[in-house]
């Protein structure tokens, strides 16, 4: 089975033999004009996400695929959408990325931090026209590459990453080869990669190849993991063809950053604490700080039709806490554990 995200499966695209470069950019993104610095931009895009990607994925069969005679291959594909999907079965998976995903994600980046407090692209803020918006006009005021600065890039990045561990868990979870039967165990499914995903993150972001774009500290991984699950968050929620299953962006950061702090508890590097309110409310604040600057910039964005109401918000995590956990508990003790890798 194919677990899609973004938008439809009729628009997968042609597979692509390597990440795109210039004129293979400009044959998928036709109508978006990648010249000079734009097309740089676009370019170190691709090739920094490539190498991350290859390095992480080449460490994961040595230590793990290999040994249970998995393989999971992966695919950039030809088209201009915002889209991931993840299919096989039986230890033989398949991850596909549109191209366009990555331009989306950054050019989403790019309009988010230059609206944020005290931007040092700031300059950015305004290059749409009305009826325009970052996800379907990529990035039109950007004129070198720097302009659209290191942390929108570094967003951009994190949350490219985050989509592809969510695919992956998919994957080494079970999820491709169990079919749900309704929405509240799709909503479970992606609740569980959303955890696994950011399980993945705190772990791997350590071990990028480049240095610049390792942590500087462990408050640092929990910055990025928040920002870049808010932004990821937004993107699913606004472009999913199965976007009713899907929980709120705000919500589901929750569940990102339950996976990171899961994965730093397994290292023991995780803050202990005397009660699990007193974890949950230092967690909370930890949200709360880290997501106010990018929740306030999506609210002046092009993209605030997106943002949800705060009734849409609680109603959602009610559903999360009272439907989705319990129906993942289910699965997790059942289907699923003839499916998942084991380690």
């Amino acid at each position: 089975m194919y677990l899609i995200d973004g938008q439809s499966s009729q628009s997968a695209g042609i597979s692509l033999r390597a990440y795109p470069q210039g004129d293979t950019l400009n044959a998928i993104f036709q109508t978006h004009d990648l010249v000079d610095g734009r097309l740089v931009l676009s370019e170190k895009m691709f090739r920094e996400f490539d190498s991350e990607i290859e390095f992480l994925m080449d460490g994961l069969r040595e230590n793990r695929l290999a040994k249970q005679g998995w393989t999971i291959d992966r695919e950039f594909r030809g088209n201009d959408t915002f889209q991931a999907m993840v299919g096989g079965s039986e230890g033989q998976y398949r991850i596909d990325i549109a191209a366009g995903t990555l331009l989306v994600v950054l050019s989403t980046a790019i309009e988010l931090c230059a609206l944020e407090e005290g931007s040092t692209t700031a300059g950015l803020a305004n290059q749409y026209r009305p009826g325009e918006n970052s996800i379907h006009c990529l990035f039109p005021g950007v004129q070198e590459p720097d302009e659209a600065g290191f942390e929108a890039l570094g967003l951009a990045l994190d949350a490219c990453l985050l989509l592809y561990f969510h695919e992956l868990a998919h994957a080494i979870h079970g999820h491709c080869d169990y079919i749900p039967k309704n929405n509240d165990e799709a909503r479970a499914l992606e609740s569980d990669a959303d955890f696994n995903a950011g399980t993945m993150f705190g772990v791997w972001v350590w071990h990028l190849p480049a240095t610049y774009r390792k942590p500087k500290s462990e408050e640092d991984m929990y910055r990025r993991l928040i920002r870049a699950s808010y932004l990821l968050g937004t993107l699913l929620k606004a472009m999913s063809a199965r976007s009713a299953e899907y929980h709120h962006p705000t919500n589901r950061i929750r569940t990102f950053l339950g996976g990171g702090v899961f994965a730093f508890d397994k290292l023991g590097r995780s803050i202990k604490f005397d009660d699990v309110k007193a974890g949950d409310d230092y967690w909370e604040q930890k949200i709360i700080s880290y997501c106010a600057s990018i929740k306030d910039a999506l609210g002046r964005s092009t993209l605030k039709a997106f943002q949800g109401t705060e009734i849409d918000i609680e109603e959602d995590r009610r559903q999360m806490e009272e439907v989705t956990a319990h129906v993942l508990n289910r699965l997790k003790d059942g289907p699923l554990m003839h499916f998942k890798l084991k380690i």
